[in-house]
């Protein structure tokens, strides 16, 4: 691993980490792991700083901000006062990488293809490994491998591709565009000017973006940057059986199979690597089947877009499931995309009064709860056989569930649950 004279002169001095989560706390053993020394800065964990002045920004070279620390945020703004260099954990760990990066970014579904495209490459005998929003982040990696042979398949999120300045990509793509994140940015526009610096300033050999996010560049009346392809409807076969063959997942496959043609390799290794791709839980995938009635789980779906595509797959009577905190958007116009293909709504969390509000007046059935778990104990008791019931709530987790992952496992193992209880006393 080379430190270029840019890293070295910044690690004369403590480097300032902002976060003291996952991507924080990577970054900082990322500088001790090249010999240097950091300092974490955390606004509510008191183990850390509290507080960031212009006094202490002055023993920093370097500051690498965590996601969770807008573009805006006073802390960053006292730092690049003072002179120092303000970047993300991203940007700090693509400036050591020694291999090729593929940056996948869009508003749904990116941690799938993520996943698949590593998947993928790995099934062809290469080095791939997943990182960023997925969870794993890019400095982690960088403590354990680094080598010129390898790929890091990198899922950047609207929130690290703010502060993007070095991150430089072989291939990028944008699958999608669509409403999220508007209780942090005030609009759509501003929304999508976060994921455009990721083409901005990456400069990637290859683009391949989705034809909604084409649309938008149409409307921002922005000009695709160059060598910039958009993904029509191909022929590439999807695999039968698969969660490729569930619509919210069609696009994604069309799309590692661009990449793949575009980087030379045999879209057939991609076909034959599905067979052994196993996706993330919390995807919209089935549960079971409890007296005739389907569950289904799709917990990862934090924005409406993302719910509206579960309950459009859809063709039998759905009970759906959702609610939970609120990140902007218009709930009127939500209620209205999806109320005609619904059943019924069971809601609970801080926008359930809201939701249903909403869905009474589009005269759609609605029951509000206190608590997640009477939600779905009441769909269940009011469903007939052939019924779903779908939890693709729409808004993000609350307490008491730190994530969706959390979430989810809830709602699977109350499904669990009723499967017990069912042999133990019949419902009918």
């Amino acid at each position: 691993m080379q430190i270029s004279k840019n890293i070295s002169s910044w690690l004369t001095k403590p480097v300032a980490v902002f976060g003291a989560g996952v991507s924080g706390k990577a970054a900082a053993d990322l500088v001790t792991h090249l010999g240097g020394k950091s300092i974490v800065y955390d606004e509510k964990n008191t183990d850390f700083p509290t507080s960031f002045t212009a006094g202490q920004a002055i023993d920093h070279n370097l500051v690498i901000a965590s996601p969770g620390f807008s573009i805006d945020h006073a802390w960053l703004e006292t730092a690049r006062n003072a002179g120092c260099e303000v970047i993300g954990e991203l940007d700090f760990s693509s400036l050591l990488w020694d291999g090729r990066i593929v940056a996948i970014t869009g508003t749904n579904g990116k941690t799938t293809l993520v996943e698949f495209i590593t998947h993928s490459l790995s099934y062809a005998g290469l080095n791939a490994f997943a990182v960023g929003n997925i969870g794993y982040p890019f400095a982690k990696l960088l403590t354990k491998h680094n080598s010129p042979d390898s790929w890091a398949v990198v899922e950047v999120s609207s929130f690290q591709a703010e502060l993007i300045r070095y991150f430089r990509s072989d291939s990028t793509v944008w699958s999608n565009f669509s409403e999220d994140h508007l209780d942090r940015y005030r609009g759509m526009e501003e929304y999508f000017q976060a994921k455009l610096r990721l083409l901005e300033v990456t400069q990637p050999k290859i683009t391949l973006i989705g034809e909604d996010v084409e649309a938008f560049f149409d409307i921002q009346k922005v000009t695709l940057p160059k060598s910039t392809y958009v993904m029509r409807e191909s022929s590439f076969r999807i695999p039968e059986h698969s969660i490729f063959s569930l619509k919210p997942q069609r696009k994604n496959f069309q799309l590692a199979s661009n990449l793949f043609c575009f980087w030379g390799y045999d879209p057939e290794l991609l076909q034959e690597s599905v067979k052994s791709f196993k996706q993330s839980p919390h995807r919209l995938s089935p549960v079971g089947v409890v007296d005739g009635v389907e569950f289904w789980n799709d917990s990862k779906a934090t924005n409406f877009s993302s719910a509206e595509a579960a309950v459009k797959q859809f063709q039998k009577p759905i009970f759906w499931i959702g609610g939970g905190r609120r990140k902007g958007g218009n709930i009127d116009a939500f209620v209205q995309r999806i109320g005609h293909r619904i059943k019924k709504a069971f809601l609970s969390g801080d926008t359930a009064e809201e939701l249903g509000d909403q869905f009474k007046q589009s005269h759609v059935a609605c029951q509000r709860f206190e608590n997640f778990e009477d939600s779905i104990k009441s769909a269940y008791q009011q469903a007939s056989p052939g019924v779903v019931i779908l939890f693709s709530p729409g808004f993000a987790s609350q307490k008491p569930f730190r994530n969706y992952s959390e979430r989810g496992n809830c709602f699977e193992n109350i499904v669990s649950d009723l499967k017990v209880n069912l042999k133990l006393t019949p419902k009918y």
